[in-house]
């Protein structure tokens, strides 16, 4: 009869989930935007059918050492180690949370030896042993009845986490192969900045040689001399610091790539006078910006973390109700090892266990007021990481479209600066004008010989910069997780 009553209550409380409902907020992205990509460069905008795979967008540089440092950094690097491990711990708060669904069950044993004391009031009663065993095993068996739905939030809230925490390493993969290609791009550049420093030197250590003959012959005076030594002497002395940043950028490459010092030299060192910046080759097509928010991988995690502290609000307004329980337990006690088998040993204990709060000092509700603000909280991150993905692509392709035209103009500059040099030391060689000249336009020359270096790495990294914005570098369409120790 009483089961029977309790039935309704059990039925009632198995509909009712309290707390807020989740459901994804909305937010507008632009169609377009201030860059009109299809105006800029070979590899944006314009549907094609040979676009680049966001998914591993790197080989649209052309470069096989890229490829293959990229390809080890998401394998090797601590930080995809360490999401991985967060993962593995996800998915064990999550079998945490759905046990809590089910009934718990436990195997207690017990033996107890134990004495009475004889010089009490009453003393021993008759017959009684001062001192007596006590053998007894069982199992107890207890279940809380989901009524308000904390157990089932609570599953929601770290399934939700057990999301974020697969985002995060997408999103660890994505800046991780930003941070290895920027890398790359800035040591091919100062390798190429070395080897035109280091031409330089030689063409000018040649003129300082021309100069001399000319002025052991009486051609010229002795300051043509002091000038072209100056000069050489002045590119000699910015070689060691273009190598100083050279071999800082290889220690970070090898901390990307979690390797030793020294272990990546082999596979980074150019040829004398080889050293090129990759440059992007193919079209990125439609996928800009409408796939943002789908790509964005850390972007998702804050949209799963605010789905798991919405869950948490009901996890905490579960408390203001009352708790059912259902207890049992059977059993076997007896004085004798050789009776506890037997029927009359045997005890039982079954009934509900009813819980209500009556008085918490307003606790209850000041933590679920608590968590309420941490779902604001996550709201407002989620809110953020889209602003700043929608800046860091116009911000992109903004700066695409500008280093796309300076490379450009550049490019002219140098073609008037190789006529301006040839044309200087002709006049020279003919005694019409003076070393002054020459050294200006050689200067000038490899000024933007250098200068071209910068910009075209600047252009390849905001390429880098673009398809990192938009999410590139993982597999977003139903990427399964990988196997664990394996990315």
């Amino acid at each position: 009869m009483k089961a029977l009553t309790l039935l309704p209550l059990l039925v009632l409380g198995a509909c009712i989930t309290v707390g807020p409902d989740y459901s994804q907020p909305e937010v507008a992205v632009p169609n377009t935007f201030r860059q009109d990509l299809g105006e800029w460069g070979p590899a944006l905008g314009g549907a094609e059918a040979t676009a680049i795979n966001l998914v591993n967008w790197w080989a649209a540089f052309d470069d096989e050492v890229l490829a293959q440092l990229i390809e080890r950094a998401v394998t090797e690097n601590f930080d995809v180690h360490l999401a991985m491990s967060r993962i593995a711990e996800a998915e064990a708060r999550l079998g945490v949370s759905k046990a809590l669904r089910n009934p718990s069950l436990d195997l207690n044993a017990q033996y107890t030896r134990s004495g009475i004391s004889e010089n009490t009031q009453f003393g021993l009663f008759p017959g009684q042993k001062r001192e007596q065993d006590s053998y007894q095993a069982g199992l107890a068996a207890s279940w809380e009845v989901d009524l308000w739905g904390r157990a089932a939030r609570s599953v929601e809230a770290s399934s939700a986490d057990l999301d974020m925490r697969v985002e995060n390493l997408w999103a660890a993969r994505v800046t991780l192969a930003g941070q290895v290609a920027d890398a790359y791009l800035r040591l091919r550049e100062l390798q190429l900045r070395t080897q035109l420093s280091q031409s330089n030197v030689e063409v000018l250590e040649q003129a300082r040689k021309t100069a001399e003959v000319r002025y052991k012959a009486g051609l010229v005076q002795e300051l043509d001399v002091l000038r072209a030594s100056t000069d050489v002497e002045s590119a000699r002395a910015a070689l060691p610091e273009l190598r100083r940043l050279q071999a800082g950028v290889i220690t970070e490459l090898a901390i990307l790539l979690a390797v030793q010092p020294g272990e990546l030299d082999a596979l980074l060192k150019v040829a004398s006078g080889a050293a090129t910046i990759p440059a992007t080759a193919g079209r990125l097509g439609a996928q800009v910006p409408a796939d943002l928010l789908r790509r964005r991988p850390d972007v998702r995690a804050k949209e799963r973390m605010l789905a798991a502290e919405t869950a948490r609000i009901g996890v905490l307004t579960a408390d203001l109700y009352p708790e059912l329980n259902l207890l049992g337990s059977i059993g076997l006690q007896s004085e004798k090892p050789e009776n506890l088998f037997k029927a009359g040993s045997v005890t039982h204990a079954i009934g509900p266990s009813l819980t209500m709060p009556l008085f918490s000092g307003g606790a209850i509700r000041e933590n679920i007021q608590a968590q309420d603000e941490r779902a604001k909280q996550a709201l407002i991150e989620y809110e953020s990481s889209v602003l700043t993905a929608l800046h860091e692509v116009d911000g992109a392709a903004t700066s695409i479209g500008w280093l796309a035209a300076r490379l450009d103009a550049t490019d002219r500059a140098l073609a008037q600066a190789g006529l301006s040099l040839s044309r200087s030391e002709t006049l020279y060689q003919e005694g019409l004008t003076t070393i002054d000249a020459v050294l200006d336009a050689r200067r000038n020359l490899f000024g933007l010989q250098d200068t071209r270096a910068q910009i075209q790495s600047s252009l390849s990294r905001s390429y880098v910069d673009l398809f990192r914005a938009l999410g590139g570098g993982w597999p977003v369409e139903d990427a399964p997780l990988p196997p664990k120790g394996e990315i």
